[in-house]
């Protein structure tokens, strides 16, 4: 579930059922990333004005889009509720769930509009 947290500037924010806890994103680079694939991930997403804190927590995010359509999630739905709780576009909020699904659960592409 995406919850609303204001910063300064775009916000995404997730709490996911085994405890992740909050997660923003405003700032910083790439630093706490931990892969090539984490890297690419975070470039994406820098590349259509998607901010945020921590990479870690970035990429976090991330897993648990996938974890929700492991789960069985529908990506629409996500999108929907990124973009209800957070102050990213429609296309940011896409951009989010799209880049998620390629980067961690590609198995998932085919679920994608």
């Amino acid at each position: 579930m995406f919850a609303t947290h204001r910063v300064t500037t775009f916000a995404v924010t997730a709490i996911a059922a085994t405890g992740l806890g909050l997660a923003a994103f405003t700032g910083a680079g790439t630093a706490n990333a931990v892969s090539s694939a984490d890297d690419e991930f975070l470039a994406n997403i820098r590349k259509e004005g998607i901010s945020y804190d921590s990479a870690k927590t970035a990429v976090a995010n991330a897993h648990y889009v996938c974890g929700s359509i492991d789960d069985g999630a529908d990506p629409l739905d996500l999108g929907d509720e990124i973009l209800a709780n957070t102050d990213l576009t429609t296309h940011q909020a896409a951009v989010f769930v799209v880049e998620s699904v390629f980067s961690y659960c590609p198995e998932h592409a085919r679920l994608l509009p």
